[in-house]
């Protein structure tokens, strides 16, 4: 029997959405069809994983989210309050914990979503969860880039320090704008944009594909992220 759904004729009817094989379904059967414009061809003409797996994920992702609020909340709190813990090191372990805590943050986005097996929250929360995604991890990818900098110096001119306050300041500034425009362009459209996949898979770093040009956004910004820190 052929699938009603194919990538020439994206699926807008529940109905389409259905393999014929009993309970297995195509991705974005339960996606509203106002929403189902934003979710690329190629994710539609895939059957969806078995429920179990979203519930699976989602009580995981319940007690990863507990565990690293907890986490990094008590790093944030006690380097912010602990005199003796106040280093110019330390503050790129400070920010590391920040963008860790705001990668967490989209938790509970991924958690709704697997409990309603997909893409539930429509296209604002799809640009959200990017946008958080995208921020803390190439924050956290340069801040530990950073660590390592200054370990460097620490082993190799250990009698020189060189790593001030002023300039471990500067440093986390820096990293800050230097995440800013991978999340702006897209999450504006003027390079590229933000898509769902249609599915609550974990998938942190590809859960939200560019479609228009996506080598010309896709190539820098995987650059930037992962080769630049190295």
């Amino acid at each position: 029997m052929e699938p009603l759904c194919n990538a020439s004729e994206p699926p807008l009817r529940p109905e389409a959405r259905s393999s014929g094989n009993g309970d297995l379904q195509f991705l974005g059967w339960n996606v509203p069809p106002d929403q189902i414009q934003y979710i690329p061809e190629h994710w539609l003409t895939q059957l969806e994983p078995p429920a179990s797996m979203h519930y699976m994920l989602g009580v995981f992702y319940i007690f990863l989210f507990c565990a690293s609020t907890v986490g990094n909340g008590m790093v944030i709190w006690i380097f912010s309050t602990s005199k003796s813990l106040r280093t110019p090191s330390n503050m790129f372990v400070l920010n590391l914990a920040v963008f860790d805590l705001i990668m967490c943050l989209k938790a509970p986005i991924f958690i709704y979503n697997s409990f309603h097996r997909g893409f539930a929250l429509g296209n604002t929360w799809c640009q959200i969860f990017a946008s958080i995604g995208s921020y803390s991890g190439i924050g956290a990818g340069m801040t530990n880039a950073a660590i390592g900098y200054d370990r460097y110096n620490v082993i190799t001119k250990p009698m020189n320090r060189n790593m001030t306050f002023t300039k471990a300041v500067i440093m986390n500034i820096i990293i800050w704008l230097y995440c800013t425009p991978w999340v702006v362009l897209p999450l504006t459209q003027f390079w590229d944009r933000f898509v769902q996949r249609a599915t609550s898979r974990p998938a942190p770093s590809t859960i939200f594909r560019t479609t228009l040009t996506p080598g010309c956004l896709w190539a820098p910004s995987s650059f930037s992220a992962s080769c630049v820190p190295r």
